[in-house]
Protein backbone atom coordinates (compact mmCIF):
# COMPACT_ATOMS: atom_id res chain seq x y z
CA UNK A 1 0.00 0.00 0.00
CA UNK A 2 1.43 3.35 -0.95
CA UNK A 3 1.24 5.89 1.04
CA UNK A 4 1.15 9.50 -0.68
CA UNK A 5 0.72 11.57 2.63
CA UNK A 6 4.45 11.74 3.20
CA UNK A 7 7.50 12.53 1.68
CA UNK A 8 10.96 11.38 2.90
CA UNK A 9 13.65 14.72 2.37
CA UNK A 10 17.22 13.74 2.52
CA UNK A 11 20.31 16.54 3.31
CA UNK A 12 22.19 14.44 1.13
CA UNK A 13 25.71 16.18 1.01
CA UNK A 14 27.14 13.85 3.00
CA UNK A 15 24.64 11.25 4.60
CA UNK A 16 25.90 7.69 5.27
CA UNK A 17 22.64 6.01 5.01
CA UNK A 18 21.72 6.93 1.18
CA UNK A 19 21.05 2.80 0.68
CA UNK A 20 19.30 2.22 3.60
CA UNK A 21 17.04 5.12 2.93
CA UNK A 22 16.19 3.67 -0.65
CA UNK A 23 15.62 0.16 0.56
CA UNK A 24 13.44 1.07 3.57
CA UNK A 25 11.34 3.54 1.07
CA UNK A 26 11.05 1.12 -1.47
CA UNK A 27 9.23 -1.65 1.12
CA UNK A 28 6.02 1.56 1.41
CA UNK A 29 6.48 2.65 -2.34
CA UNK A 30 7.82 5.62 -1.46
CA UNK A 31 10.53 7.74 -3.44
CA UNK A 32 12.57 9.47 -1.35
CA UNK A 33 13.95 12.90 -2.42
CA UNK A 34 17.41 13.70 -2.67
CA UNK A 35 18.37 17.47 -2.02
CA UNK A 36 22.47 18.36 -2.24
CA UNK A 37 24.47 21.11 -3.93
CA UNK A 38 25.88 21.01 -7.21
CA UNK A 39 29.37 20.53 -5.86
CA UNK A 40 27.79 16.92 -5.45
CA UNK A 41 26.75 16.66 -8.88
CA UNK A 42 26.90 13.24 -10.76
CA UNK A 43 24.94 11.58 -13.79
CA UNK A 44 24.45 8.89 -12.15
CA UNK A 45 22.66 10.50 -8.88
CA UNK A 46 20.99 13.03 -11.67
CA UNK A 47 19.28 10.13 -13.44
CA UNK A 48 18.43 8.58 -9.94
CA UNK A 49 16.00 11.72 -9.82
CA UNK A 50 18.50 13.85 -7.20
CA UNK A 51 17.81 17.84 -7.16
CA UNK A 52 20.62 19.98 -6.86
CA UNK A 53 20.85 23.44 -5.55
CA UNK A 54 23.54 25.88 -5.43
CA UNK A 55 26.54 25.62 -3.64
CA UNK A 56 25.89 27.66 -0.43
CA UNK A 57 26.37 26.95 3.19
CA UNK A 58 22.51 26.24 3.47
CA UNK A 59 21.01 26.11 0.15
CA UNK A 60 20.02 22.64 0.84
CA UNK A 61 18.88 23.38 4.18
CA UNK A 62 16.55 26.37 2.75
CA UNK A 63 15.29 24.10 -0.30
CA UNK A 64 13.95 21.79 2.17
CA UNK A 65 12.28 24.38 4.58
CA UNK A 66 10.73 25.67 2.09
CA UNK A 67 9.08 22.44 0.95
CA UNK A 68 8.54 20.24 3.85
CA UNK A 69 5.14 19.85 5.20
CA UNK A 70 3.79 18.27 8.86
CA UNK A 71 4.06 14.78 8.57
CA UNK A 72 7.15 14.80 6.16
CA UNK A 73 10.43 12.90 7.35
CA UNK A 74 13.86 14.62 7.15
CA UNK A 75 16.86 13.10 7.22
CA UNK A 76 19.65 15.29 7.91
CA UNK A 77 22.80 15.46 10.43
CA UNK A 78 22.64 19.50 10.63
CA UNK A 79 20.77 19.16 14.09
CA UNK A 80 20.00 23.16 14.08
CA UNK A 81 18.04 22.54 10.73
CA UNK A 82 16.14 19.25 12.45
CA UNK A 83 15.09 21.78 15.05
CA UNK A 84 13.66 24.43 12.85
CA UNK A 85 11.48 21.42 11.72
CA UNK A 86 10.10 19.60 14.52
CA UNK A 87 8.05 22.64 15.66
CA UNK A 88 6.34 22.17 12.35
CA UNK A 89 5.23 18.43 12.65
CA UNK A 90 7.87 17.35 10.91
CA UNK A 91 10.05 14.16 11.76
CA UNK A 92 13.66 14.57 11.89
CA UNK A 93 15.80 11.75 12.07
CA UNK A 94 19.18 11.78 12.02
CA UNK A 95 21.87 8.99 9.97
CA UNK A 96 22.77 8.02 13.20
CA UNK A 97 19.04 6.88 14.31
CA UNK A 98 18.53 9.78 16.59
CA UNK A 99 14.71 11.03 16.25
CA UNK A 100 15.05 14.99 16.76
CA UNK A 101 12.38 16.20 19.24
CA UNK A 102 11.13 19.36 19.91
CA UNK A 103 12.08 19.79 23.38
CA UNK A 104 15.74 18.81 22.37
CA UNK A 105 15.93 22.14 20.62
CA UNK A 106 17.36 24.09 23.87
CA UNK A 107 20.51 21.62 24.30
CA UNK A 108 20.90 21.59 20.88
CA UNK A 109 21.06 25.03 20.70
CA UNK A 110 23.18 25.47 23.76
CA UNK A 111 25.68 22.67 22.16
CA UNK A 112 26.04 24.72 18.88
CA UNK A 113 26.67 28.15 20.73
CA UNK A 114 29.77 26.07 22.89
CA UNK A 115 30.73 24.29 20.16
CA UNK A 116 31.07 27.87 18.63
CA UNK A 117 33.04 29.60 20.88
CA UNK A 118 34.74 27.01 21.86
CA UNK A 119 36.15 27.01 17.98
CA UNK A 120 36.43 30.96 18.07
CA UNK A 121 39.26 30.23 20.78
CA UNK A 122 41.02 27.51 18.69
CA UNK A 123 40.53 25.14 20.99
CA UNK A 124 39.88 21.27 19.97
CA UNK A 125 36.41 20.19 19.58
CA UNK A 126 35.22 16.51 19.89
CA UNK A 127 33.75 15.75 16.94
CA UNK A 128 31.38 12.37 16.60
CA UNK A 129 32.50 8.98 17.01
CA UNK A 130 33.49 6.81 13.90
CA UNK A 131 29.71 5.79 11.70
CA UNK A 132 29.08 2.39 12.33
CA UNK A 133 27.63 -0.35 11.36
CA UNK A 134 25.16 -0.03 14.85
CA UNK A 135 24.72 3.65 13.93
CA UNK A 136 22.90 2.02 10.55
CA UNK A 137 21.13 -0.41 11.87
CA UNK A 138 19.97 1.99 14.25
CA UNK A 139 18.99 4.43 11.65
CA UNK A 140 17.28 1.26 9.41
CA UNK A 141 14.61 0.58 12.45
CA UNK A 142 13.93 4.15 13.48
CA UNK A 143 13.07 4.62 9.68
CA UNK A 144 11.25 1.30 9.17
CA UNK A 145 9.17 2.16 12.47
CA UNK A 146 8.01 6.12 11.45
CA UNK A 147 6.99 4.77 7.54
CA UNK A 148 4.73 1.85 9.26
CA UNK A 149 3.61 4.48 11.81
CA UNK A 150 2.65 6.54 8.81
CA UNK A 151 0.97 3.10 7.61
CA UNK A 152 -0.82 2.49 10.42
CA UNK A 153 1.26 -0.93 10.81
Amino acid sequence: MSNTNVNVWVDADSCPVQSEIIEVCSLYELKPQFIATVNHYSAEKAAAGWMFVDDGSQSVDIFILNRVQPGDIVITQDLSLGVLMTGQGVYVLTPRGKLVKENDAELIMNQKFIRQQSMKQRKKWKGPSAFSDKNREEFRSKLEHLLSVHEGI
